[in-house]
């Protein structure tokens, strides 16, 4: 059995361990997310879970930084690991005592002006071109941050996501001859999944706001990174992101054009109707994971191998996933 493999396994399973832990302290400290007219679950169910894998994560990336990247340290310490433990705290805090939306918003834009660190080819062209630039990627970084928080909404689907995207962005790193980043990314998959185990439907605890928007957070630095070094295109990574951002852009974008209150609660997105006319969290994980895993990792990678057709093929890639929220009815109030 590889080293590899050991440390895969140790990990889950420590992961694993840890969020039952993380069960009994949320049952005794009434951590509950209770369950009311817009949520997708049915019970008061334990939140704060995602701090099993927020901590492995981070003492993974601590340990590359220090021992296996040397000569960038400061670099993925102050652009990466930096970034991940303040959005990390501000969901926790949110978990146990609630947060001023301002407030989030002010750290998580911080932070992705800190994860702009990991573009240093941005800053190589003219000033207007890295104002415009910065401001377009920190968004972006602010969006996704915020859409994993809106997109864990059911049973086992956020972490799915993660596994999903660290999966295949190490498969792009290991393409481009970058094995320690593809090890590091592999790695970090497993204290995901030994929390998955215990977020599936039925889920016994759920990853809070400190799970989600530390994933976010994580998967854009690493995105930032890897298109830095040539290791994947922005089409590539549009792609692998897809099933996540059309459906949280989409849905946000049809309550705002409709006159809605889009910063209120709801279950309008795709997924969460799915899961109602399903009547199934699981199935509606899987159909995600499938989408994900059959269409959307074999056109990113044709968008990665085939550049002058990339936009034809990210269109290609997206136009099917709008569809399904338009037939769907995505965004739609239930009044309607």
């Amino acid at each position: 059995m590889s080293l590899i493999t050991v440390l895969y396994v140790a990990l889950f399973c420590i992961a694993y361990a840890l969020t039952k832990l993380l069960i009994d302290y949320a049952h005794k400290r009434k951590l509950f997310d209770i369950a009311n007219h817009r949520s997708s679950h049915t019970q008061a169910t334990p939140r704060i879970g995602g701090l099993s894998f927020v901590i492995i994560i981070s003492t993974i990336i601590g340990y590359y930084s220090v021992f296996i990247a040397s000569t960038a340290t400061w670099s993925v310490i102050c652009f990466i690991l930096l970034p991940l433990v303040l959005v990390a705290l501000t969901g926790l805090i949110d978990d146990v005592q609630g947060l001023k939306q301002s407030t989030r918003f002010s750290v998580y834009f911080f932070c992705a002006l800190l994860a702009l660190g990991n573009v240093t080819t941005l800053f190589t062209h003219v000033y207007w071109v890295i104002i415009g630039g910065a401001l377009l990627l920190s968004l972006s970084c602010c969006w996704l941050i915020n859409l994993f928080n809106f997109m864990d909404g059911i049973d086992g689907i956020a972490a799915s996501e993660g596994i999903f995207v660290l999966i295949a962005l190490s498969f792009f790193s290991y393409q481009g001859n970058n094995t320690s980043l593809a090890f590091l990314l592999i790695l970090s998959t497993a204290p995901v999944a030994g929390f998955l185990v215990l977020n599936w439907q039925p889920a016994k605890i759920f990853m809070g706001d400190i799970g989600s928007t530390f994933l976010g957070c994580f998967i854009a630095c690493i995105c930032l990174y890897a298109v830095n070094k040539h290791l994947i295109n922005f089409y590539s990574v549009l792609i692998l992101l897809a099933a996540f951002t059309i459906d949280a852009t989409w849905t946000l974008a049809y309550r705002l054009i409709s006159g809605q209150r889009w910063y209120e609660a709801h279950r309008s997105h795709c997924y969460q109707i799915l899961s109602r006319r399903l009547g199934s969290h699981k199935k509606v994980t899987l159909l995600y994971t499938l989408i994900n895993m059959i269409w959307l990792f074999p056109l990113a990678l044709a968008a990665q191998h085939f550049i002058g057709h990339a936009l034809l093929i990210t269109t290609i890639s997206l136009l099917p996933l709008i569809a399904l929220c338009f037939i769907i009815g995505a965004g739609k109030s239930e009044r309607n």
